[in-house]
């Protein structure tokens, strides 16, 4: 999805979403494998993180940031959806505020919204049909 989205920006030096979720992938990877030695987990997640802002990614390093505070406060599978949810908007509001405060309001109301299940597509037509029309 890189070529569409140079057809849509120019050579600006950005890049998509794509490069920001696959860092964060990265970045939750390190965390599962390094969780025992703290700081070496930390170390990588923060540069990861730096590398995000370097590459100019979408998002940057709030978008890594923001992936691996909601995987850390969906592990808590013995505390409320509801209070996850609440600790999620509380770390996803001040990193979203950086790109427009009515974005980062209209985020928070989906995350908290969001109920856990599948949504309205169903079917693997209409899957790849997103999967197609997305890039």
């Amino acid at each position: 999805s890189e070529v569409p989205w140079y057809l849509l920006n120019g050579a600006d030096g950005t890049h998509n979403v794509m490069f920001t979720l696959a860092l964060g992938v990265a970045a939750l990877a390190a965390f599962e494998r390094l969780w025992e030695h703290r700081i070496l987990c930390c170390c990588s997640i923060l540069m990861t993180a730096w590398l995000a802002a370097w590459l100019e990614a979408d998002y940057e390093w709030r978008g890594v940031l923001m992936i691996v505070v909601f995987y850390l406060l969906n592990m808590g599978k013995n505390t409320p959806v509801t209070l996850r949810r609440i600790m999620q908007l509380l770390f996803a509001f001040p990193l979203m505020m950086h790109y427009g405060i009515i974005g980062a309001l209209l985020a928070c109301a989906v995350i908290f919204l969001y109920n856990g299940t599948r949504g309205f597509i169903h079917g693997n037509v209409a899957k790849y049909c997103f999967y197609a029309f997305y890039p």
